[in-house]
């Protein structure tokens, strides 16, 4: 799956950046923004995915 990248310009807060750049441990801004953006699109598959399958089957006692 190849990306097209767009150069954008935005107004962030630059401790956000910073915080979550140290959590991440990224070593650019962009680098920093496109992981957390991945994070969050992956927590929103898994949630669909969860909401999907939530009440089907069924837990037996052993």
């Amino acid at each position: 799956m190849s990306a097209t990248v767009k150069r954008k310009n935005y107004y962030l807060d630059e401790a956000k950046i910073k915080k979550v750049q140290k959590i991440l441990g990224t070593k650019t801004e962009t680098e920093t923004l496109n992981k957390a953006m991945d994070i969050i699109m992956f927590r929103t598959e898994l949630l669909e995915s969860l909401k999907k399958v939530s009440g089907k089957g069924g837990v037996q006692k052993v």
